[in-house]
């Protein structure tokens, strides 16, 4: 009975060794798989998005520049644009709303040696937004009305993501905008709503780097 004990024993130690060894083996293409050392990586990234700003369609466009640490974590600064001045009339004076923000950017990936994984984006920073006539080249700076502030943003998403080839990625992205809120006015005292810019933005991501 002792006996049998003592291998039952062995074969338990055996197979959490061999358990915990799989859990820690991350498997790259360039690296040795008993190699513990950290890589480190880096990669730039445009990506076009669609968001809805006071009940308009909007375009939103950034940029992305980040330090990649052993293929699970993206530390960097990204930087975004937007404008809701796709629809060719308005019904508020045609004037629109455009403006920018950027700040520091987290990204955790998760099964990141896997073709297709996901990962979680954070935004954290500060932007402007002002609103601007859609004749805006037309006229004279002074002759028109222009309203403008600044505003903190946090934004969280999600991204799908496809390793195409070994330095180009695409992902399919979603996240939500929150702002402290803005105070801003249409012509004519037309009210902006001070939680214009809390809503849903989608996007398409494109990344070329060393990941």
């Amino acid at each position: 009975m002792l006996k049998r004990i003592i291998i039952f024993a062995i074969g338990i130690i055996s197979l959490t060794s061999l358990a915990q060894e799989n859990q820690n083996e991350f498997t790259t293409i360039f690296k040795d798989k008993n190699d513990q050392s950290i890589d480190h990586g880096g990669y730039g990234a445009i990506s076009f998005g669609y968001t809805n700003i006071d009940d308009k369609d909007a375009l939103q466009v950034s940029l992305r520049g980040a330090w990649l640490i052993n293929h699970k974590i993206a530390l960097g600064f990204a930087g975004y644009g937007f404008a809701n001045n796709l629809q060719k009339t308005s019904n508020k004076d045609d004037y629109y709303l455009a403006g920018g923000y950027g700040g520091f950017y987290f990204e955790p990936i998760f099964f990141s040696n896997y073709p297709v994984h996901v990962s979680f984006p954070i935004i954290i920073g500060g932007g402007g937004i002002s609103t601007i006539p859609k004749n805006y080249w037309d006229i004279d700076y002074d002759d028109f009305y222009y309203d403008y502030d600044a505003f903190f943003v946090f934004e969280p998403g999600v991204e799908l993501e496809f390793n195409m080839v070994e330095f180009f990625r695409i992902g399919l992205g979603a996240s939500y905008r929150f702002t402290n809120g803005v105070l801003l006015n249409y012509p004519l005292g037309k009210d902006i709503p001070t939680d214009v810019l809390n809503t849903f933005n989608v996007y398409l991501n494109f990344k070329f780097g060393k990941f």
